[in-house]
């Protein structure tokens, strides 16, 4: 009996959530022996040849618009890891996983801003909910009033990565996604090892878990990762892939602990619970709202029955 190509892709962009989700304790781990920029820069460098090697075929068709919409793209994937993996250099990995989530609750703002059309109420409910989150897991026990900057630094990230995905929206349907693929990854290689020659001391002596977790987070992390999700999107809906791909939250949150041994207190454990509930919230609550009212209009009762 062969498997529905849907449920292929489900199962393919949990794979994706959840190595997503690894991705954060390993680059955790590996920040405190590498500079995180040079990190990023090598982690995309191994992406971009590895891409340019299977689909080079395809730069023969690009053009200079489709080069432009993937630098465009590119600038926002970079703002958001160096924003979030600098960020991460002062929180813990269950937490920037959490805080980088809070993109699927930007994203509708922004986009209702684009548009000039109101957000609605479920989205501005779940803000609200994962600000209230977000204060319990970022406000310090000693200052009610500041806030961890490695959590602001994240939820920075969250912002540039809502900017990319609105960017990838607008600019897949217009151009090949395999150079918008190729052109964004090369992009944010190189500005990231500018960055890193510029700003950070380099350093390539370190331990050998750091070559290996760059090679897993560039083969797997991104090469394989975007193309699975390029492909799986093909087969379900783009509510349901966001909420699959949401599942790094808790897959970060879970190898945080098991990995990086990570210990929540009770109100860090209630503020990522509101978070998640936000998260869903706004990705489930539209289409369960829309499948209520379609129900209660197909049941009303027939006022004009005889009889």
């Amino acid at each position: 009996m062969a498997i529905p190509r849907s449920l292929l892709a489900d199962l393919s962009l949990m794979c994706v959530g959840m190595i997503w989700g690894l991705n954060f304790t390993l680059i955790k781990s590996s920040i405190q022996w590498m500079p995180p920029m040079q990190f990023i820069g090598l982690r995309f460098l191994i992406s971009a040849v590895v891409l340019f090697l299977i689909f080079y075929k395809h730069l023969k068709k690009t053009n200079r618009d489709e080069v432009l919409a993937g630098c465009v793209i590119g600038i926002f994937l970079f703002l958001g890891f160096l924003s979030q993996t600098t960020g991460l250099q002062y929180t813990t990995p269950g937490k920037s996983g959490l805080i980088t989530s809070f993109y699927i609750v930007i994203v509708p703002f922004i986009a209702s801003v684009l548009r000039k059309k109101f957000v609605g109420w479920i989205p501005i409910s779940g803000a609200l909910i994962a600000f209230i989150g977000l204060c319990m897991i970022s406000v310090n026990n000693n200052d009610l009033f500041g806030f961890n900057i490695g959590n602001l630094l994240t939820l920075l990230c969250a912002f540039f990565y809502a900017l990319h995905i609105l960017a990838v929206e607008h600019y897949t349907p217009k151009h090949n996604m395999y150079i918008l693929t190729m052109v964004q990854i090369g992009f944010t290689a190189i500005m990231s090892l500018g960055y890193s020659l510029i700003v950070e001391p380099v350093n390539f002596q370190v331990p050998s878990f750091v070559w290996e977790s760059i090679i897993y987070t560039g083969l797997l992390g991104t090469c394989f990762a975007f193309l699975v999700q390029n492909i799986a999107q093909r087969y379900t809906s783009s509510s349901h892939t966001a909420l699959l791909l949401g599942l790094e939250a808790p897959f970060a949150l879970l190898f945080s602990v098991i990995i990086w041994g990570e210990i929540l207190t009770a109100r860090g454990l209630f503020g990522s619970t509101l978070i998640f509930m936000a998260i869903i919230l706004v990705l489930l609550g539209p289409t369960l709202l829309d499948r209520r009212i379609r129900w209660l209009s197909n049941n009303k009762p027939n006022v004009n029955k005889t009889q």
